[in-house]
């Protein structure tokens, strides 16, 4: 027997060791041709960095994944979910510098090797913390198949991928246009550029002709990086400034003569229409440059401090004090004309923060447009699909109008770039370096021996876009390759959707032919519940560890699950685990229930290897194989289309809705007399659809579904050692039940009308009370005395009976259900005067409230700054006060 109460600490180390121990997810490709007829199931995980423990984020895209997985193990197909871990590059030694800065170090104190070699161990560290994490939370990952994208075999598919682009042309070195974080001291891609509101000024400064005279005003919202000015351009249809075009300006501080250009690119509308072009330091004016042969002046340098070809005063100055200085030397030589209030997007570095400064740089770089035109097509051709479609759009227009990949990074941790550089020979203009994995043994050109590596690594997004096939063992072409290539479904939030997904699919259509996954499942960011991003600073933050501890895995789960529609962010708070929680303790309460009123030694055979024939069923019987039927239906169509919480949502409502709240408590009136015979008929549903209901929600309560399967299987005729191993269960075609599904939504709309009105009246909950019935159809009349025992069962009533002519009794309340009107006599039942008294305090309550709630929904104010959910709900609750005050006063009017 199960204990009184749910503890899942113990189930769940139970359940762990007994899964990893019973090989429940080792997937491995079947010996022979024979079992190569069904395609597996196979997921690669989204490997989180190995940067400290996880975060909610990985808690709700793991427990997604792991619902897939667990869901098409229970429907029969072999399955494979690879785990792995990421070296995070940037986002690693991020960490792992804090960790020194707080020693009174830096990585220049150790040098490069000893600093990879702390990092390493650092790594191994947190991929065992993360793993065990993982397992924790019940992921059925094939833990024999664990990954690193730094590992033997992946540098293997890197160096090869490298070799290929290059042997292609696809990959160069050049200086272009960077973006470049300070505080990391290396260069980013675009799409790791994050941008941010902030508030600013923009700041409006003259700069005259080169005789002294009036020329323009320019506005920016960077007047430290004037100093590299080498142009200021205009719109060529701008009347404003046509007769300056070709004119000579002076730089203001320093004096440099600057021309006059005319270019299509200037916004006549923004600001005073007259620009500033600074090619070092901002892309739109190093395209200005290029067009019109400028000179490029680099001010800035990677540091973040003003260079050598700053005027002096400016040299080794920050860029926040060298803002200082220019604007007080601009207000001195009064070309500081006005300072506007500006709201304008900064980027920042994704991983610290920090504020990017665009940069020429010399770096490596993968020419895109080739790799991108197949995954465009993949798309086009259905060979790709994305969950939900709307991604769909923006996921193409960001292919289409792809730019280069800035693929180096100037830190030490991660892959280092395979090129070498023949020390005799690097000089030579026309000389090309050497891509190899290993160290070159002797130059073809000169013959010579003497080799320096490329200081660069990679990002680490080039790694992980090898990811789904790097897994299985490529560029060998391995039996895992090509048994589990390519893989189901990507598994992932949208904010990645560039970075990693399109990048996966590029590379995956280049090696393989094939896309690396047929589907990608986006969903949203977990916030909190005002729908702010969850942060340490903010203090919002909810800790899946902490939840774990608190409520059990799976509370947590499948408060996640419940909550994860596709591609929208969820507003997540404890409540909400609490409400899982309560789930849980249902299920376990019920199967309690079940097991206490199913005989101590099980049967051969079971008692419900399948309910009793259609013509042995009670109506409730019935109605709930019916809505068994439909909820299997409905949630096995949810989940093929991806949708995991509408799933999840159909699977609760069932079991609590229907299952527990309504026929567990009418099996009650046959389970609690002396007829044996009677008890098989409720035992044999009871345990038939319990067993069913469990493994249907196994995939997002793992932990509680196989303990209550454990103990219900000898009563289903099973014996498979882990629920996945059992089969999902059935549904017939003779369970479809439309007139008992009507007939029952009937009744219980009877019961709850009752229970409404026991409850607005302060009944007794022991007290039975006397029902009249009148009006109402004839076959409706026959459908309520058929099943009276149903409504004087649960709605505690002595005596049900028809009304005599349909006449009301004296002082009695009225309800209206199932188009018959019912009276409840209230002499001696409740105390006449004090109710009255009761009624009028509470009806003169909800009038007050009524009103503020109106006034509310009254205010523009409101309605126009609220947020639409919140005027929504505001509304609700408005009409379910003035539904309650009438039901009130009619009682009241009664008495």
């Amino acid at each position: 027997m199960l204990e009184k109460t749910y503890d899942p600490q113990p189930v769940e180390a139970k359940w762990r060791g007994a899964w990893r121990k019973g090989g429940l997810f080792a997937g491995a490709p079947p010996a022979g041709e024979a079992g190569r007829c069904d395609a597996p199931f196979v997921i690669v995980i989204p490997p989180p960095n190995v940067t400290g423990a996880l975060h909610l984020g990985h808690a709700l895209n793991n427990t997604l994944q792991d619902i897939l997985i667990r869901y098409h193990r229970l429907h029969g197909r072999a399955v494979c979910w690879v785990p792995g871990t990421d070296h995070g590059g940037i986002a690693t030694q991020n960490v792992m510098e804090r960790q020194l800065k707080a020693e009174g170090k830096t990585r220049g104190d150790f040098g490069r090797e000893a600093f990879v070699g702390r990092m390493q161990a650092w790594s191994a560290d947190c991929k065992k913390t993360i793993l065990g994490q993982l397992e924790r939370l019940g992921c059925g990952l094939d833990w024999e198949r664990e990954a690193f994208t730094m590992d033997e075999a992946r540098a293997k598919a890197v160096h090869r991928t490298f070799e290929a682009y290059w042997s292609k042309g696809l990959i160069y070195r050049g200086e272009r246009m960077v973006n470049w974080c300070v505080r990391c001291g290396t260069a980013l891609s675009d799409i790791e550029v994050e941008y941010e509101e902030r508030k600013g000024h923009l700041w409006h400064i003259h700069y005259p002709l080169s005789d002294g005279s009036e020329g323009l005003v320019v506005a920016t919202t960077r007047p430290e990086t004037m100093l590299g000015d080498t142009a200021v351009a205009v719109h060529p249809a701008d009347e404003r400034y046509r007769r300056l075009v070709g004119k000579t300006l002076r730089l203001p501080i320093s004096g440099r003569g600057i021309p006059v250009v005319a270019d299509d690119a200037v916004e006549s509308s923004f600001g005073t229409g007259a620009v500033k072009v600074t090619p070092a330091h901002d892309p739109n004016d190093f395209e200005i440059a290029q067009r019109h042969g400028l000179p490029v002046v680099k001010v800035i340098g990677p540091d973040g401090k003003m260079t050598a070809e700053a005027p002096e005063a400016y040299r080794g100055l920050s860029r926040e004090k060298a803002r200082e200085k220019v604007l007080s030397d601009l207000k001195a030589g009064e070309s500081l004309r006005k300072a506007d209030d500006h709201r304008h997007s900064v980027g920042v570095c994704y991983r610290c923060q920090s504020v990017v400064e665009p940069l020429v740089s010399k770096q490596w770089f993968v020419a895109m447009k080739d790799l991108a035109a197949p995954a465009i097509k993949a798309v086009e051709e259905g060979r790709f699909r994305i969950y939900p479609e709307s991604w769909t759009k923006p996921y193409l227009e960001w292919l289409a109008n792809i730019r280069d990949w800035c693929i180096s990074r100037q830190i030490w941790w991660g892959h280092r770039i395979p090129v070498w550089y023949c020390e005799g020979c690097r000089e030579d203009e026309a000389y090309k370096p050497v891509v190899s994995a290993e160290r070159p043994d002797q130059c073809p050109a000169c013959g010579g021996r003497d080799w320096e590596q490329d200081p660069d690594v990679l990002d680490t997004w080039f790694s992980s876009a090898l990811w789904p096939f790097s897994v299985f063992g490529w560029p060998d072409a391995t039996p895992d390759l090509s048994y589990f290539y390519p893989t189901s479904v990507l598994v992932t939030g949208y904010e990645i959707l560039y970075l990693w997904v399109a990048r996966m699919q590029m590379s995956g259509l280049q090696a393989m032919g094939r896309v690396p996954f047929e589907h990608a499942l986006i969903h949203g960011i977990v916030r909190d519940k005002k729908g702010k991003k969850m942060s340490k600073s903010l203090g919002n933050v909810i800790d899946p560890l902490v939840m774990m501890d608190k409520y059990g895995t799976d509370a947590l789960r499948f408060s996640l699950a419940i909550q994860a529609y596709p591609g929208k962010d969820i507003p997540f708070s404890e409540d909400s685990i609490v409400g899982s929680r309560n789930f849980a303790n249902k299920l376990w309460n019920s199967t309690r229930f079940v097991l206490m009123n199913l005989p101590e030694t099980p049967p051969a055979g079971g008692v419900a290897a399948s309910p009793p024939a259609p013509e042995g069923l009670d109506l409730a019987d019935r109605w709930i194989l019916a809505e068994y039927r439909r909820t299997l239906e409905l949630a096995r169509e949810r989940m093929k289309g991806y949708e995991v919480a509408a799933a999840a949502d159909a699977l609760y409502g069932f079991m609590w809705d229907k299952f527990c709240d309504w026929y567990v408590e009418l099996a009650k009136i046959r389970l609690q007399g002396n007829d044996e015979a009677a008890k098989a008929v409720p035992r044999a549903v009871l345990t038939h659809v319990l067993a069913g209901t469990l493994k249907m929600l196994h995939p997002f309560m793992p932990y509680i579904t196989e303990e209550l399967y454990a103990a219900l299987k000898p009563y289903v005729g099973e014996s498979a050692d882990f629920l996945l191993r059992s089969g999902a269960p059935g549904a017939r075609p003779e369970w479809e039940a439309a007139g008992a599904v009507r007939e029952m939504a009937r009744l219980i709309d009877v019961i709850k009308a009752i229970r409404t009105l026991r409850s607005e009246l302060n009944v007794p909950p022991g007290l039975r009370i006397s029902v009249f019935a009148a009006g109402g159809e004839s076959r409706d009349r026959d459908l309520l005395f058929k099943y009276g025992g149903y409504v004087a069962f649960l709605g505690r009533i002595a005596e049900l009976k028809p009304s005599k002519d349909g006449e009301r009794p004296p002082h009695s309340a009225t309800t209206v259900a199932a188009g018959m009107t019912f009276f409840v006599p209230l002499e001696g039942v409740i105390d006449l005067s004090k109710e009255r008294q009761r009624l009028e305090k509470e009806i003169g309550r909800l009038e007050g409230e009524s009103a503020r709630q109106g006034a509310r929904l009254q205010d523009q104010d409101f309605l126009a700054r609220a947020p639409r959910e919140q005027v929504d709900l505001a509304r609700g609750q408005h009409a379910e006060v003035l539904s309650k005050l009438e039901r009130l006063k009619d009682i009241l009017q009664s008495l």
